[in-house]
């Protein structure tokens, strides 16, 4: 069953490396344990925000990934490619399911941050989403905030994918980790500061600094790394 492989894969991950990727991987197996998991043809653009995500996770225990799949590789013809997606596919919706299990501390903690440390920000996002004809889903500031919290631990949850496959030495994976380069928010954000700090630092950012930091401080942190660059190359 992929579902429980992702989990064992992750638990192996998680202690070889000594971070917690999911730390509630043992409640979160015994959840699954009774889980639905469903494979269906999920019909929605390859391009733009999120064209990498071919599953949702359903709370409390609910895991659905896309038919097409082990197609992935379309028209590319490389078996490889297929493979790694369908793992990591996966694995990505085990990481949202512990942090539902953990009570989406994250989640929670991101949107009151961005309540709290970002309503000018707020409110021009929400300027722009009226000027465009407004929407249904945001309706308020409050509205937007939960986008962009979701958003944000999305971001995250690819990244902890991410460095679960690559410890593992998936073929292929960097196609994937570009191909994800296309969304509003790429997860390749985390993995730069990673390279110009560590993956240590990167993980307090969700873990010790939980309610801290949001889309906005990821960015902030990328900008000041790229110009830093910038002048290097200057000088």
């Amino acid at each position: 069953m992929l579902v429980f492989e992702s989990i064992e894969l992750i638990a192996n991950v998680q202690r070889e490396l000594k971070l917690s990727i999911t730390p509630n991987i043992n409640k979160t197996y015994r959840r699954l344990k009774n889980g639905i998991f469903r494979a269906i043809t999920i019909n929605r653009k390859r391009k733009g925000c999120y064209s990498m995500d071919y599953g949702s996770f359903i709370p409390p225990s609910t895991i659905i990934l896309d038919k097409k799949l082990p197609f992935s590789d379309e028209p590319l013809d490389i078996p490889e490619l297929a493979k790694t997606m369908v793992l990591y596919s996966a694995v990505h919706e085990v990481v949202h399911a512990d942090d539902h299990t953990g009570g989406d501390v994250l989640l929670l903690a991101t949107r009151n941050h961005i309540m709290e440390e970002h309503q000018d920000k707020l409110r021009k996002g929400l300027k722009v989403v009226e000027q465009k004809g407004g929407s249904d889903c945001i309706r308020n500031r409050k509205d937007l905030a939960v986008l962009w919290a979701v958003q944000y631990v999305d971001m995250v949850t690819h990244y902890r994918s991410y460095v679960v496959l690559r410890h593992k030495k998936m073929p292929k994976l960097d196609y994937i980790w570009s191909r994800l380069s296309n969304d509003y928010f790429p997860p390749n954000l985390l993995t730069c500061i990673e390279r110009h700090k560590n993956i240590g630092h990167v993980f307090e950012i969700f873990t010790r600094s939980v309610g801290e930091y949001c889309l906005v401080e990821a960015l902030k942190e990328y900008d000041e790394i790229r110009e830093r660059q910038a002048s290097s190359y200057t000088v």
